[in-house]
């Protein structure tokens, strides 16, 4: 309650229940007088009116003045005192309490504050204790870190519903857009999205390609492989090719928890190897003709037997036999250098069963098409990019469907030679080569799915062949031949081991988010420890939202498991298209010039909407802030509707008794140091540190969901203001 309230209160009590006991003992007093006494009693009343009326006023104001005094000088400075011996017991033991009151209350906060020295004292030491205890594990841990960083290849770490728990900059290099106009702010992912701790994973990569991954990698498992990663590969807005290998994290039951991404960058390897192939390839076809003209003279000289037959016939034979010997060494050199080539694509060796029964078990999922399958040979690999090899055998059995309207195949796969036919058998005519013609050059689309590449290129990338005949042996029946080179079969396929989290925590990382609930419509009972949220602060060129000031800079910073992420940041000057006033530039020191060049307001707002997506907004007098932002609806199209929490609310629900709220006055209670004042991302920063101090004074006032913190908002003075 705020303390004038409480005064307001307190007194009106005080004087109420003064007013009822004078009230009561006059009216004892009138019952026992005779009604002489009481005609007497009148009459002096009527005759010295004025000054019984001054008496009962000056005993009123007199009381009014000792309960003032009382109320400032003991009960208002006890409630003080109560709020900074707990600002000492939980957040802040530097603090020190300075309050008037009585003697006594000064001579408790005293005592009080000698206590705190005492604690503090005791409390450093045992933190220098934990911290060279501690100095060992965390060289390691710095150390480990480091490696991480440094790693040539991206890392990233998500949960079961794919929230990211960790990243390297690797990663960031690799997925980072080119376009992006902040000035520190977190990389944006190829599709335009944020890359941050929290973040969906589906936000950077296809999530098609990841759910994919992740069946493969769930059938690998149902079957106890060893080799249980799966691999794809993307394509970044820069033409940057990354091959991502995933692999499983499981708990220590052996239950899916998360996975682990790999990146890699082939680009640079597949342009230098495609221009050796080039070479080669004319290396080979100059050398062939060479080998051509031998055998031609050859031919001629065995047909001009001249000279000794005998010598002619071995000299033709040695001629005969260099140039078959040459044009395999060539063929062999050839090979060679194609397979090396073609290693640091997707294709990776796979058993053909597997392509198949996984064709099988996403097209009852997907079309509702059933597909009766014959045993395959275990002994026959393909190597493909499984899924888009998948990917467009659905598509090619979706348009099957819907040409021959039959939902029943049969696949019948065949090892010929060098190639396996995977046959698709129906009751009734084959398809019309015309009709594959068509399908060959549509884009592959499968309900949601979809990559865009037409049929014929994922055909032509594998060196297969698709066409429909008869079948041979029914003649009321047709089939569709997928033609796919067979792989040899691997002697020795590389594995990764499968990660397994301890029982406990890991040593050097604290991964609570894989314990974290999954996303929820409702946000208001989950406790504000377990929300996602992003702390920001704008600049304006003025105070007055509605009489035509703008946002000239928007700074945030995001919270994620009660930790402030300083990596993960967005800070944006705007130009504003107007003046700057002498009086803001004097607040927040920027200029004119230092906003020139810079993007304006409907090109900033969309970014930072992506910036906060899915978390709730923390600010510091966030009517004001949300103000500035509801103004730019309609010219931007952009509509915050996040959560909202203000931590000068929350400041006076946790500090009553205290009436400065402002930035400076929570800080210095929280002894926090401010960093940047009347910059955006500096305000941005210390509101985030002081909002993570009030969570847990929130909590020792039985106050821990987003919804009751809300509530007690709403309950504050401060929360009528309005802009």
């Amino acid at each position: 309650m705020n303390p004038k309230n409480k005064f307001w209160w307190f007194a009106a009590v005080s004087v109420s229940i003064t007013l009822i006991i004078i009230s009561i003992l006059a009216v004892l007093f009138w019952h026992h007088l005779s009604p002489e006494e009481k005609s007497l009693l009148i009459n002096i009343i009527k005759q010295h009116f004025v000054y019984i009326f001054s008496a009962v006023f000056l005993l009123l104001a007199g009381l009014g003045f000792a309960l003032d005094g009382i109320f400032h000088t003991c009960i208002l400075p006890m409630g003080r005192l109560a709020e900074e011996a707990t600002l000492i017991n939980s957040v802040n033991p530097s603090h020190r309490i300075k309050i008037e009151g009585s003697k006594d209350i000064i001579r408790l906060a005293q005592i009080v504050n000698e206590a705190a020295d005492r604690y503090e004292d005791l409390q450093n030491n045992v933190e220098k204790k934990i911290y060279f205890a501690r100095a060992e594990s965390e060289e390691e841990k710095n150390i480990l870190a480091a490696i991480m960083s440094e790693l040539p290849e991206g890392v990233l770490v998500c949960n079961a519903e794919g929230r990211i728990l960790l990243y390297n900059k690797r990663v960031k290099q690799f997925l980072a857009s080119n376009n992006n106009n902040s000035i520190d702010s977190e990389p944006l992912s190829e599709s335009g999205r944020f890359i941050g701790l929290g973040r969906s994973v589906f936000g950077v990569i296809d999530k098609n390609l990841i759910v994919h991954a992740l069946d493969e990698i769930a059938e690998k498992l149902k079957r106890k492989e060893q080799n249980i990663v799966s691999h794809f590969v993307i394509i970044d807005k820069g033409n940057m090719f990354l091959r991502v290998e995933a692999a499983p994290i499981l708990s220590h039951l052996n239950r899916f928890t998360g996975f682990i991404l790999i990146f890699y960058d082939i680009t640079q390897q597949l342009e230098k190897d495609g221009n050796v192939d080039f070479i080669l390839q004319s290396l080979a076809v100059g050398i062939r003709s060479s080998l051509a003209g031998i055998k031609a003279a050859n031919e001629v000289m065995l047909e001009h037997p001249d000279m000794d037959k005998k010598q002619l016939n071995s000299f033709g034979k040695i001629i005969n036999k260099e140039s078959i010997s040459i044009g395999n060494v060539l063929d062999k050199t050839v090979s060679d250098y194609s397979s090396r080539i073609k290693t640091y694509w997707p294709l990776v060796p796979m058993p053909g069963k597997d392509i198949v029964e996984s064709i099988i078990r996403k097209a009852g999922e997907k079309l509702n098409i059933l597909i009766n399958f014959e045993n395959c040979d275990e002994e026959i690999w393909i190597k493909v990019d499984s899924y888009s090899i998948i990917l467009s055998m659905l598509f090619v059995l979706n348009e099957l469907k819907n040409e021959t309207g039959e939902s029943e195949f049969t696949c019948e796969p065949e090892r010929k030679g060098k190639f396996v036919n995977i046959d698709l058998v129906w009751k009734g005519m084959p398809i019309k080569t015309e009709t594959l013609r068509k399908w060959n050059e549509q884009v592959l689309i499968v309900e949601k799915e979809r990559i865009s590449l037409t049929l014929k290129e994922v055909i032509d990338y594998h060196k297969a062949e698709i066409w429909s005949y008869s079948h041979k042996k029914s003649k009321d029946k047709s089939y569709l031949r997928l033609l796919l080179p067979v792989a040899e079969t691997p002697e020795h396929v590389s594995t990764r081991s499968i990660t397994i989290l301890p029982e406990s925590r890991p040593e050097f990382y604290d991964f609570d988010l894989f314990s974290q609930p999954g996303q929820i419509p409702e946000l208001d009972s989950r406790p504000l420890t377990e929300l996602t949220f992003t702390v920001f602060d704008t600049e304006t060129t003025g105070l007055n939202p509605g009489g035509g000031d703008e946002i000239i800079s928007i700074g945030a910073v995001r919270i994620v498991n009660c930790r402030l992420l300083r990596d993960e940041l967005f800070n944006q000057f705007i130009d504003p298209q107007r003046s700057l006033p002498y009086e803001s530039i004097r607040v927040h020191g920027i200029r004119s010039e230092m906003l020139e060049g810079q993007p304006t307001i409907d090109n900033v707002l969309p970014m930072f909407y992506r910036f906060v997506e899915d978390t709730v907004l923390v600010a510091h007098n966030a009517a004001f802030d949300m103000r500035m932002l509801q103004i730019k609806e309609a010219k931007t199209g952009v509509k915050f509707i996040n959560p909202v929490i203000d931590t000068m609310l929350i400041s006076a629900v946790v500090h009553p008794a205290h009436n400065n709220h402002n930035l400076e006055a929570i800080a210095g209670r929280l002894g926090i140091s401010v960093v940047g004042r009347h910059t955006a991302l500096g305000d941005a920063i210390a509101t985030g540190e002081i909002f993570l101090k009030l969570i847990p004074l929130l909590a020792k006032k039985g106050i821990y969901t987003l919804k009751e913190a809300r509530n007690a908002s709403q309950k504050t003075y401060y929360s009528r203001t309005e802009y």
